[in-house]
């Protein structure tokens, strides 16, 4: 599925509609980039797609392009760390976030991010590995991804400077961050990029995404993994009274534990009105909500993790064309799809999803947020 591009906002907006689309706007992106590329992922395997990046990447810095690879720690483990070596011999740039034993684990840089000479930005929730290089159909994990021309390129060359300067992870570096991070813009007919994890001033951006929920009639969310607090599930469910809130997971998660949680919450959610549907062909992997004519796309999950511990960035675009054009993509999927409900279940099966539940919500940020006490 292709999309025209959307102008709005002072910004041109396209949709990548697919890894492979994304993957292969990134890498033209690349080859044009005259005079910066910027460029973080959380996932990194060694494969065809990091082996198209790695090369471009190298050509890129022939021609003169300062290259900036921000890469996690945690996330891209399996790349041996001379994967990257031609790279930087040819003077590419390259930091491994919160490289740390003790606190990998628990602080995560989970952005996907690519900005080229300051004015052209694509953000995704795709990973830099094969899995998600294709149609989500018929192979490749399904995900989307957003291109867009104009200011708010800037601003997220801006965030990743500032992400690039915090990747040793550091006490004194998590102070500075904290204190340079800019607060979101408050103006709601503008694009405003919001952002998540520890010095970002997270409570904003829920604030905001709470506040378009409290009004919304038509929700439709891509959640590759659901996991909402109490306050988000309530107005989700007050939404759906007064209209409709679609909600679209996969079938088969690549992440079990997750998937066993999630039950748990739809069923402590208890909203009959919620419609829930299960994308079938693929790892349904997208980060995308549409709250009426407002655009949330960037790498966060609608999960504890992404919410209080992750470093993530979500852009708000309240662009009523792209908001449709969204639409029409959820609409497309839900034809690979069944509807899902809280499926019967064995006391067994009950007592593991409330185990999964209570481990991801309540330890995992119990977890991470005695280490940070600890830094501070």
């Amino acid at each position: 599925m292709a999309f025209a591009p959307v102008s709005g906002a002072g910004h041109v907006f396209r949709w990548l509609a697919t890894g492979t689309a994304t993957f292969e706007a990134m890498l033209q992106h690349i080859a044009r980039a005259r005079h910066s590329i910027a460029l973080e992922f959380y996932i990194c395997k060694p494969g065809v797609v990091s082996n198209r990046f790695r090369e471009a990447l190298i050509a890129a810095c022939s021609r003169g392009v300062r290259v900036q690879l921000l890469l996690d720690a945690f996330g891209s483990d399996e790349v041996a760390r001379g994967y990257w070596r031609e790279f930087e011999q040819h003077g590419g740039q390259l930091r491994w976030f919160n490289p740390m034993r003790l606190l990998r684990l628990s602080f995560r840089n989970h952005r996907k991010l690519l900005v080229t000479d300051g004015a052209t930005a694509v953000v995704c929730g795709l990973n830099l590995a094969d899995e998600y290089d294709g149609d989500g159909v018929t192979y490749g994990w399904r995900d989307v991804a957003l291109e867009l021309h104009g200011p708010m390129a800037d601003a997220l060359a801006g965030s990743f400077g500032r992400m690039w300067a915090l990747a040793a992870f550091r006490p004194s570096g998590l102070r500075t961050f904290a204190r340079t991070n800019p607060s979101p813009d408050r103006d709601a007919s503008k694009p405003a990029l919001l952002l998540a994890g520890p010095g970002c001033g997270t409570v904003e951006s829920r604030r905001q995404l709470h506040a378009d929920l409290q009004s919304a009639s038509r929700v439709s969310v891509h959640a590759a993994y659901f996991l909402p607090s109490r306050e988000f599930g309530r107005v989700l469910a007050q939404a759906a009274l007064r209209g409709e809130v679609r909600i679209l997971m996969p079938a088969n998660s690549d992440v079990p534990v997750a998937q066993l949680a999630t039950w748990h919450a739809i069923r402590r959610l208890g909203s009959v009105d919620i419609r829930f549907f299960e994308y079938l062909p693929q790892m349904m992997h997208s980060k995308l909500l549409v709250v009426d004519d407002v655009v949330y796309i960037g790498s966060a999950n609608l999960d504890v993790r992404s919410r209080l511990i992750n470093y993530e960035l979500t852009l708000r675009l309240p662009v009523p064309a792209l908001a449709e054009q969204a639409r029409a993509m959820f609409d497309a999927d839900l034809q690979h799809s069944r509807p899902s409900g809280v499926p019967a279940s064995s006391w067994w099966r009950q007592l593991r999803q409330r185990a999964a539940y209570w481990l991801l919500k309540r330890v995992d940020p119990y977890i991470a947020s005695r280490k940070l006490r600890m830094l501070q």
